[in-house]
């Protein structure tokens, strides 16, 4: 009995260790690259203006804080370290640049404002990305502040 149970269970990781790799297979990459299994490429690489909120991640996700009632306290909050992320159509991004690292630096000191990026979305996995391909200019001069 024990011996089934340990084989029974051996057989069901061995298939799911194969859904993961099937599922990470899926999208281009070389075997060598560290980024196997993500799309490094848009068909359009500067993207689309988008305009989004600067959003502290602690406060939007356990109070749903945001806002121009929220903007001082996620300026304060984000400039002393907290995790930020871009509130786009109801959905938060991750900035990153073409090579998927960070681009926190260009919207750390925006916390709680609007901004206009260029760019693109990528999604996989319920993990959002926004691929900035121009740097963030000022907040702008229709929000208020």
């Amino acid at each position: 009995m024990k011996k089934a149970l340990a084989g029974m269970a051996v057989v069901a990781m061995a298939l799911l260790g194969g859904q993961v790799f099937a599922d990470d297979s899926s999208t281009t990459g070389s075997s060598n690259d560290m980024h196997q299994g993500m799309n490094m490429s848009s068909s359009n690489s500067s993207g689309k203006s988008m305009k989004c909120e600067v959003i502290d991640v602690a406060c939007y996700i356990t109070k749903g804080a945001h806002g121009e009632a929220h903007q001082a306290c996620a300026a304060k909050c984000i400039s002393s370290g907290g995790e930020l992320a871009l509130l786009y159509n109801g959905k938060l991004y991750i900035p990153v640049d073409a090579n998927y690292h960070s681009a926190r630096d260009q919207f750390v000191t925006k916390g709680g404002e609007m901004v206009t990026v260029m760019g693109t979305t990528v999604s996989k996995a319920g993990l959002n990305y926004m691929i900035v391909s121009a740097p963030a200019p000022a907040a702008d001069a229709t929000s208020s502040n």
